[in-house]
């Protein structure tokens, strides 16, 4: 599973994850709605900084982030050398932080000891995911980081795709609960490269109020049907279009929608609902 890019995405979405797992203080967290995680490039030096969560302008803290699946015993090294560049060249007011996310202690090379005053002070946090308390991936968002964890077995991550689902507060926006359903497919595609978006459908139970009508839904549903249609099409099979009508229909989806993925006439919708069901 390419683990860097959906924690990225995570991040982005949920700043108050990372401000969680960096052990942030209470008023870091209360503006964690500020915050946007970003990639900078240093010019001169052909690197880039893949994460970087920050307030506008750099203000107050902000966080380097790596996350490390590999073993690499020139990680640190690294890492620090393209602080130390960004630091030069970007000159940020704001006091700097590094995070630094492992699967498993086993994966981390170690610090070298002229790095040590950066984990003493706190200026360098490592997180080792499958040593975190369970008791804090209970509640939103750290939550995810189970699904990101789990072992590829269905039935799992399936059920905590839909605890994740039903942990969002309900006083998020409509988009960012949109987001969240995003990332989980996400998550489970990574996880099932081989699964059709009808089985990423199928593995997201409508556990969200209004979940059905949300545009995450309809999107993967649009997919999927487009997927079919095409399917239909190679194949020369005029039913399989005819099946993804009635089945749009029947769970109670407009002709303007049906129109919309399936580039057929309203007409043409009448004239399939007619043969089937009259």
């Amino acid at each position: 599973m390419k683990s860097d890019s959906l924690f990225y995405t995570y991040f982005q979405l949920l700043p108050e994850a990372l401000l969680l797992l960096a052990g942030a203080q209470e008023a870091d967290l209360a503006r964690a709605a500020e915050y946007r995680f970003q990639s900078v490039e240093v010019k001169d030096h052909a690197f880039r900084l893949d994460g970087i969560l920050a307030l506008p302008e750099f203000r107050g803290e902000f966080f380097f982030v790596e996350v490390q699946y590999q073993k690499d015993r020139r990680f640190y090294t690294r890492i620090f050398a393209q602080i130390m560049t960004f630091l030069h060249q970007k000159q940020p007011q704001g006091r700097w932080r590094t995070v630094v996310i492992f699967p498993k202690r086993s994966i981390d090379e170690g610090l070298p000891e002229h790095f040590a005053e950066y984990l003493a002070s706190g200026r360098l946090k490592i997180v080792y995911l499958d040593e975190i308390s369970p008791d804090v991936l209970t509640a939103f968002p750290l939550n995810i980081l189970r699904l990101v964890g789990a072992p590829n077995k269905k039935e799992q991550a399936a059920a905590l795709a839909n605890d994740v689902l039903r942990s969002v507060p309900p006083t998020s926006e409509n988009h960012r609960r949109d987001d969240v359903a995003r990332l989980v497919a996400s998550i489970l595609t990574a996880k099932f490269p081989t699964m059709s978006y009808e089985e990423i459908r199928a593995m997201i139970e409508p556990t969200v109020a209004g979940f059905e009508q949300s545009r995450f839904y309809q999107d993967i549903l649009k997919k999927g049907v487009e997927q079919g249609i095409e399917q239909g099409i190679e194949q020369g099979i005029e039913q399989n279009v005819e099946r993804t009508v009635l089945r749009l229909t029947h769970v109670g989806m407009t002709k303007e929608f049906i129109a919309d993925i399936t580039g057929l006439s309203h007409e043409e919708i009448e004239q399939i609902l007619r043969k089937h069901l009259s």
